[in-house]
């Protein structure tokens, strides 16, 4: 793996991040008085949280709103002081990619976890959380200080590559629990007859949408469960085009999510994500190889992949065009098939990401050996161990949240695994995704 391979996709994940703590930040900065003051809605001084009497317990639960005393604080003015400094980096970090280290986005990612841990009912959505996620792998992702000469490390590819397994388990959840939750309105690709017009803070685009033929309402809510179900399925697929394809069908559908709807930056958020898919070549036309054989190959084999794909998910949502060129599409499967196929799939990825794993941390680890200068190859080694021991911890704890979309799997895990998510689920570093989850 080239050490040239990964700069501009970390580049941009971080500046993208810095730019979605900036609006969480500030739109949470905004909402403070009427949320949590003292005449607001869910007052923050009704809270006890308490003083750490160590280092450790503070450890245990990083919220620094416990330490308000220290500063002579009162509880909301310390949220308000964790808001404002939050945003500022968030700002910094943003426009600046001297900001962007380890230390900025530690403070960023505790500063945005003290709220959660106070925000109550407000502060409890998908969004939040998986924000808290991402932010954590963007710490182990980020360079150690703004002097530090190295832009690209070896254990950079190891952060990345946890980002794609979150997006993967963010969309195929999300996909996945739409037809768990048993709603006949999915069921049935009805969904979007009613959701423009029944979400939160319905935008002028969606009222237009509301008023589409119910063909495109239907083919919609199918296309949606491909996108979501089937193409995470190629996210680790090593060929080029077939990263470009996950990569923007991803995109269109945040996009016109965005222009239809209002969920905060949570499909921003996603959009960022969806950078783990793409590679340095990916954004500079001068380095892409078009010519050779092994390419050509790569490109045949690609579009084959797609195409099945995308055919078999025609099958599947039963995709007819009538003569009135307009598109008919209903399930063509049962619930006891459906409940079958996500019982393998879950069982199947876990073990395919423990096995991809292994072999990204191997790939580091050859990358950090071939480092000329002897204090580089043991830094980079150091880096390479701390994050793939960090990340395997991730990794586990993320296999119980995955592991309960069927409500079977997750029996079936090592005690052990279960034991390291009930560590890590007080800090929301691993969590469950899907708005229609059981």
């Amino acid at each position: 793996m080239g050490r040239l391979n990964d700069i501009f996709t970390k580049e941009r994940f971080l500046t993208a991040i810095s730019f979605i703590y900036l609006f969480a930040f500030t739109s949470l900065y905004i909402q403070l008085p009427g949320l949590y003051g003292d005449n607001g809605i869910t007052p923050v001084r009704l809270l006890h949280i308490p003083k750490p009497s160590t280092v450790e317990d503070f450890i245990k639960e990083p919220n620094l709103l416990r330490l308000r005393e220290y500063l002579n604080l009162d509880v909301y003015t310390m949220l308000e002081l964790c808001t404002l400094v939050g945003g500022i980096l968030a700002f910094l970090a943003a426009f600046s990619e001297d900001f962007r280290t380890f230390g900025v986005f530690l403070m960023m990612w505790m500063a945005y976890f003290s709220a959660v841990k106070v925000g109550q009912v407000f502060l409890w959505f998908q969004w939040d959380i998986m924000l808290l996620e991402a932010g954590f792998i963007a710490i182990l992702l980020a360079k150690l200080s703004a002097s530090f000469p190295v832009r690209y490390s070896a254990s950079d590819a190891i952060s990345l590559w946890l980002l794609r397994w979150l997006l993967f388990r963010l969309m195929f959840s999300a996909g996945v629990v739409k037809l768990t939750s048993n709603c006949p309105a999915w069921w049935g690709l009805e969904a979007l007859h009613w959701h423009y017009q029944s979400q939160c803070i319905p935008n002028p685009v969606a009222w237009h949408a509301h008023h589409l033929p119910g063909w495109m309402h239907n083919f919609s809510v199918a296309s949606t469960l491909i996108i979501e179900i089937l193409l995470p399925l190629l996210f680790f697929v090593p060929l080029r085009l077939v990263r470009l394809f996950s990569f923007y069908s991803q995109l269109l559908l945040q996009g016109l999510i965005i222009l239809t709807g209002n969920f905060n930056f949570f499909n921003l958020l996603t959009m960022a994500l969806c950078y783990s898919l793409l590679k340095d070549e990916d954004f500079n036309t001068r380095r892409r190889k078009t010519t050779g054989i092994s390419s050509r190959l790569s490109n045949l084999l690609s579009l084959i992949i797609i195409g099945v794909v995308l055919v078999f998910g025609g099958y599947l949502f039963n995709f007819r065009v009538t003569p009135e060129y307009t598109i008919t599409s209903s399930v063509g499967f049962t619930k006891a098939q459906f409940n079958q196929f996500l019982t393998h799939a879950v069982s199947y990825s876990i073990c395919a990401a423990v096995a991809l794993f292994a072999i990204q941390v191997y790939c580091s680890l050859v990358c950090a050996l071939k480092t000329q200068k002897l204090w580089r190859k043991c830094a980079e080694l150091a880096g390479v161990v701390a994050v793939g021991i960090i990340g395997l911890a991730l990794l586990f704890s993320s296999f119980v949240p995955f592991a309960n979309l069927d409500g079977q799997s997750v029996e079936k895990l090592p005690v052990s695994v279960r034991q390291i998510h009930s560590q890590l689920r007080p800090y929301h570093l691993t969590n469950a995704y899907g708005l229609f989850r059981r």
